[in-house]
């Protein structure tokens, strides 16, 4: 086993073998300078410094260069600029990534961001699924840069943020363009618009932070209007109508895989991505859970009713992977956007989404008096500050309860209930 602390030579750097796993050994002489040994064998050299002086200096561990390229004392001495420069408050390697990188403008940061970053969840680093960072870069290839596109970066003020944040708003970079010989894009406006294309931009501006070629994130302190969040759930008789039609449609044999997604929307709570690409590994008919390996959250073991867990078992098991297969067997079903358009006409439901059957299960189940802890289980919720939109139909059930408890006191002794 190689030791920990060794005077750094060359012929000691020629000499150290891998191992398994990487380490590192620092040097004796100088601190913070180091070799990293990888079970490859690749050696390189490095340096921690802190970034001016006192315990909330900024540390940072930056590679040198490889042994095979740089000879022991040449990374020794540059080792010792590092930490001169840095004992001063001056930071080189930041210095040599603004050197490498330039100044980007916002159309190139964007592209950047959409190629590095948008493909992961900035706190958590999950894998997130094309079809939703993709609609970030086009979001922000129609409001951002047709404003501040040609701007470099570090001209961009929060001045500048606050004007487009009001020229979305207002609906100035609304427009329609061709996306390809029979495709158009409709770029809308609006308050919802703007929250969320400031707040991807963000996020963008915070990737030029992390690779530290930009000092402050411009979006940081401008006022975004809040998001009304829309509340929409089915009544008992919408839920009777929407029921009907789905059984009609199932009686002609129409559009199958759609309609049992459609149920199985409404009797989980899931989301439609969850239910419309679902798998068969991740259904777990034994214990009545499906482990989803991928969703909004991260990974999630949901329970699912019985009669869930029956319509699953009833779909016919003609794909090995995907539970509801495109016609072509060649990934999950497309056509659900285009039956739910019908079924809802056909239902009298114009004005409700498809996404409002996971608020209608979590409103189905409060009014039975489920906790919004429970509600936030069912849904695969993994903040309870997600679960407190419906913490008004909650409040309802536990009136309700509150009150048959209180007559049933009051009978008890005699005084007579209050039936409201």
């Amino acid at each position: 086993m190689a030791p920990k602390q060794q005077k750094l030579t060359q012929r000691f750097v020629d000499a150290v073998e891998a191992e398994d796993k990487r380490f590192l050994i620092w040097d004796s002489e100088l601190a913070s300078f180091g070799l990293r040994v990888m079970p490859s064998g690749v050696k390189a050299y490095v340096i921690r410094y802190r970034i001016g002086q006192g315990r909330l200096a900024r540390e940072r561990l930056v590679t040198l260069g490889k042994s095979s390229q740089l000879r022991c004392e040449a990374a020794r001495a540059r080792a010792m600029d590092f930490k001169a420069e840095a004992r001063i408050g001056l930071d080189p390697e930041a210095e040599r990534r603004r050197d490498e990188l330039g100044i980007p403008t916002v159309a190139d940061l964007i592209e950047m961001w959409g190629k590095e970053a948008a493909p992961f969840h900035r706190r958590t680093g999950a894998v997130r699924k094309p079809e939703r960072y993709m609609s970030d870069i086009r979001i922000l290839r129609a409001h951002v840069i047709p404003v501040l596109g040609k701007k470099r970066i570090n001209e961009v003020r929060k001045y500048d943020i606050t004007r487009l944040r009001d020229a979305i708003t207002g609906g100035e970079t609304a427009m329609k363009r061709k996306t390809g010989p029979r495709g158009i894009q409709e770029v809308r406006g609006g308050a919802g618009t703007a929250h969320r294309t400031i707040a991807m931009l963000k996020s963008v501006f915070a990737y030029a932070l992390d690779l530290e070629i930009l000092e402050k994130n411009p979006c940081l302190g401008v006022r975004l209007q809040p998001i009304a969040q829309r509340e929409r759930y089915l009544t008992q008789a919408e839920a009777k109508r929407l029921g009907d039609v789905l059984t009609e449609w199932e009686r002609r044999g129409e559009a199958l895989n759609a309609i049992r997604i459609i149920r199985l929307l409404s009797l989980t709570g899931a989301r439609r991505g969850e239910i419309v690409e679902l798998r068969w590994l991740e259904i777990d008919f034994e214990r009545g859970f499906l482990r989803l390996a991928a969703t909004k959250s991260g990974k999630s073991i949901r329970p699912i009713s019985g009669a869930a867990q029956r319509l699953l078992a009833e779909a016919p098991r003609v794909h090995p992977v995907w539970v509801f297969p495109d016609a072509n067997m060649s990934g999950p079903y497309q056509g659900l956007p285009k039956v739910w358009r019908l079924i809802r006409q056909q239902a009298g439901l114009e004005d409700f989404r498809m996404h409002d059957l996971r608020h209608s299960f979590a409103s189905f189940g409060a009014a039975n008096g489920l906790s919004l802890l429970v509600i936030g289980a069912l849904l695969g919720h993994k903040n309870t500050s997600t679960t407190q939109r419906y913490a008004h139909l909650a409040n309802d059930s536990a009136r309700k309860a509150a009150n048959d408890v209180a007559n049933m006191v009051a009978n008890a002794m005699g005084t007579g209930g209050d039936d409201r």
